[in-house]
């Protein structure tokens, strides 16, 4: 690992009467000949761990990706609230903490954090397997406009996994400040999505038509589950 993993502690406080939950993500590049020890071992850690009820940690491979996307595996870090989330991920440290650390660092080439906020979510007891991640530019004047035309989509697409949409605010990478979140029970769902019929075709159409003017698309990945823990 290039530099020693430092947890972020302090998020920013939003309502939660406005938002639906607390993410915080750490994207670690492995060669493919140490996935297998570097999993056992980020799997040993977080299986010894009692996490809050209102904490959960997806462990994921990232399986398709962009250029230049380098990173293979994901920590994501959920939660409803703020406090309770960066409080759990300031209980990573100390003598145990050190000793994980140790043992994952020759497994990892290169690490890198992101943090931010669930605006909005359709579906959320349906999370599945396979998640796909859409990044966009937005500026913030226009975040309001991005936020109602993805409901205007999602309040007639007939989506049978989660789905959500909402902010980075911490780790911004090449300008990127929104992003869309959906989930899918298996590959071939993963696949096969898109409109079905026309009235979601055109509410697609409208959403990148009217979205044009102030929502840039930059990229998207794919991560498939390992384990979750909660």
């Amino acid at each position: 690992m290039k530099k020693y993993i430092y947890i972020l502690t302090i998020l920013f406080s939003f309502s939660l009467s406005a938002q639906d939950g607390f993410w915080y993500d750490v994207l670690l590049e492995v060669e493919g000949e140490d996935t297998n020890e570097f999993e056992k071992t980020v799997d040993g850690f977080y299986s010894s761990l009692d996490f809050p009820d209102d904490v959960t940690l997806s462990f994921s491979r990232i399986q398709i990706k962009g250029q230049g996307f380098e990173e293979t595996h994901i920590l994501s870090f959920l939660s409803p609230s703020s406090e309770s989330l960066a409080n759990f991920l300031s209980t990573l440290s100390g003598s145990k903490w050190e000793n994980y650390i140790e043992k994952v660092r020759p497994y990892v080439d290169s690490v890198r954090r992101s943090a931010g906020i669930v605006t909005k979510a359709y579906n959320q007891e349906d999370v599945d397997p396979i998640g796909q991640a859409w990044l966009f530019k937005v500026k913030s004047k226009d975040a309001p406009a991005f936020y109602e035309e993805y409901t205007k989509v999602m309040e007639v697409f007939d989506f049978a996994g989660f789905s959500g949409t909402g902010q980075i605010t911490h780790g911004v990478s090449n300008g990127e400040s929104h992003f869309i979140y959906a989930t899918y029970d298996d590959l071939n769902s993963a696949f096969t999505f898109g409109p079905k019929n026309d009235v979601e075709a055109k509410a697609f159409a409208s959403f990148f038509e009217a979205t044009a003017d102030f929502a840039e698309f930059s990229q998207s990945f794919t991560r498939v589950l390992i384990k979750e823990y909660n």
